[in-house]
């Protein structure tokens, strides 16, 4: 028989187990369980706020547009000039299933694209609505566990401003789209709350977004590339289900047992050198893979013959990180390690009965002796059979902080002195529990670069959430500056002019505002500047403050330099947390914004 539901010839309806039977539930003879139901509601009712969540500037209304049967029940999503701006709904799906998410568009003239998307899976369909007639684009993706799944109706990558009408929505289960099965929208309650929401879920037209907190729930972009100081092997770090940086995958990453060296005496003595025969004679060569130590002509019981370690694995551990040196040996008692200058207080160890580990942490010089005691032995010969250097933790330095917004505009530096560091000693850099990028490297010129991302001297927006050093004993470190390549730049200026624990803010564009010399700034304390190129720009914790009018200068170089100037002069010695840079006014939006990030960070009443 016919339905008017566009469900096709129904015959031979079948109880698939103990499934749930409801109005809008229908099981075909010889189909799987789930195809021909459709997962999704309101289907044809986009605007219905109970199932379907506008994010990024997206807007749902009806259209007195024809839908495929010839009612007037299509609906037009306006997009705001956004990749992330959407519509969606929440989906509870099973584990490793193929699912086919599908929608009619058309568009009244010409084309426009747009995409299908599972926020959290692997993959997205990219599509091109047409004028001329209605068309059914559907996308499969396949589920990892079992949970709740978020169906996008996105704008495209291209983040242009764009009006597309859509009509019957679907989600099947299977490879292949299913007959279109019109679902009801839901009627009372409230509307569904998204796991998580991040800042380019509410705000429109972000030129830059740097931060260690997500984006946006739709877009799964990395946050940081991190390089690892034991072996300077790089890799990108995400987002935990929270949206906070993936602080288990960073450590995990970072403090991965590196082995430096492992001895190997088959055909010489391995770099291996006598440091001390205290007036006799030591004497080294390789033996059956073990390193022969003779020992003749000694003067004194108390000479303790030393070795140097080779000084080109030394040189390539990092300064206070942990090592872990392993040592095995026959007729050798180890006295001692001397290592980077000092002496490491060590109870004698008879390598007759077995392994010897010592753990320790790596100081700044590029030496270390090893001593064996002598003490009763005489003239001897000894093996060193094994020696292993572990390095357990390490650094983590930032190659780059990627531009979450889309818009490719990465800050990066490829010359280690010079990149800020995420993880310190093996632990993930922290202030009040948030992670944070620290540019405390002594004399290194910290920062990260992304060229070309200002395009005029016009109306600029900045959001920085910063800390000040912990001692805040030096002035003139620049947070960030963003420049033209011409004398008219933006500064802004953590410690100022006025001396260390002050602040100054420099703005110059079509209009020179110039804030000056906030007092009260406290190190070690996150705070919120706000700062916009109009009269009376800059506020600190959302409370504005007055310009001093001192005209200041800065580098032309054409980049936003997060931690130094453009020219290298004036390195960061703080931290930050986050930076958003809008190459607009964003004025009307400022309370708004910094409610955002007050919101996520806690900074103030």
């Amino acid at each position: 028989m016919a339905n008017s539901n566009n469900w096709g010839e129904i015959y031979k309806s079948t109880w698939w187990g103990d499934k749930a039977w409801s109005a809008n539930t229908l099981f075909i003879d010889s189909a799987p369980p789930g195809f021909g139901l459709n997962l999704l509601k309101a289907s044809e009712d986009m605007d219905n706020t109970l199932d379907w969540i506008t994010r990024t500037g997206a807007s749902v209304s009806a259209q007195n547009t024809n839908d495929p049967n010839g009612e007037l029940t299509a609906e037009r999503v306006d997009f705001a000039a956004d990749v992330n701006s959407r519509i969606q709904q929440l989906v509870t799906l099973e584990a490793s299933t193929t699912y086919t998410f599908s929608v009619h568009a058309k568009v009244p003239s010409g084309s426009q694209d747009f995409r299908l998307k599972a926020l959290g899976v692997t993959g997205v369909g990219s599509f091109t609505a047409l004028s001329s007639d209605w068309t059914r684009f559907d996308f499969d993706f396949t589920t990892t566990t079992a949970g709740t799944y978020t169906l996008a109706i996105m704008n495209a990558t291209d983040g242009a401003a764009r009006s597309i009408q859509f009509w019957g929505a679907m989600l099947n289960e299977g490879a292949d789209v299913g007959g279109y099965v019109k679902t009801e929208a839901s009627v009372g309650g409230s509307s569904p709350t998204p796991e998580y929401s991040g800042f380019g879920d509410e705000f429109v037209g972000v030129t830059a977004y740097y931060s260690l907190r997500q984006f946006t729930e739709a877009e799964t972009l990395n946050a940081i590339r991190v390089r690892r100081s034991s072996d300077d092997t790089e890799q990108d770090i995400g987002f935990d289900a929270n949206g906070d940086l993936d602080s288990t995958a960073l450590t995990t990453f970072v403090n991965e047992d590196y082995n430096h060296y492992t001895s190997n005496w088959a055909a010489d003595v391995d770099g291996w050198t006598v440091n001390n025969a205290g007036g006799g004679t030591v004497t080294l060569s390789n033996d059956t893979n073990r390193l022969k130590v003779d020992v003749s002509g000694m003067t004194t019981t108390a000479l303790r013959p030393a070795l140097n370690f080779p000084t080109t694995i030394w040189s390539n551990i990092t300064e206070g990180c942990s090592v872990t040196i392993t040592i095995e040996g026959a007729n050798l008692v180890v006295d001692g390690l001397f290592v980077d200058g000092t002496f490491q207080n060590i109870t004698d160890h008879d390598l007759d009965t077995g392994t010897f580990t010592y753990t320790f942490t790596k100081g700044a010089s590029n030496t270390a002796i090893i001593y064996f005691n002598s003490t009763g032995k005489g003239d001897y010969v000894g093996f060193l059979e094994s020696v292993v250097i572990t390095q357990t933790t390490a650094d983590g330095a930032v190659t780059t902080w990627y531009d979450q917004s889309g818009n490719g505009n990465d800050a990066t530096n490829s010359t280690e002195s010079e990149q800020p560091l995420i993880v310190d000693g093996g632990s993930v850099v922290t202030i009040d529990g948030y992670a944070c990028l620290d540019g405390d490297l002594g004399a290194g010129d910290t920062m990260l670069q992304a060229t070309n991302v200002i395009d005029s001297v016009g109306d600029v927006a900045i959001f920085s959430t910063y800390a000040l050093k912990t001692d805040g004993t030096t002035a003139n470190q620049i947070t960030f500056e963003i420049g033209n390549g011409t004398s008219t730049h933006r500064i802004h200026d953590t410690l100022g002019r006025g001396g260390a624990g002050t602040f100054g803010i420099d703005i110059r564009g079509t209009s020179n505002y110039d804030f000056g010399n906030a007092t009260g700034v406290a190190v070690d304390d996150i705070y919120l500047n706000s700062i916009l190129s109009e009269s009376n720009g800059f506020y600190i914790n959302g409370t504005q403050q007055t310009s001093d009018n001192a005209v200041r200068s800065g580098s032309t170089v054409d980049a936003l330099t997060l931690f130094n100037r453009g020219g290298g002069a004036f390195p960061y010695k703080g931290k930050l947390f986050e930076f958003i840079f809008f190459d607009s006014d964003q004025s009307s939006n400022r309370t708004g914004i910094e409610t955002n990030i007050n919101d996520h960070f806690d900074i103030y009443t």
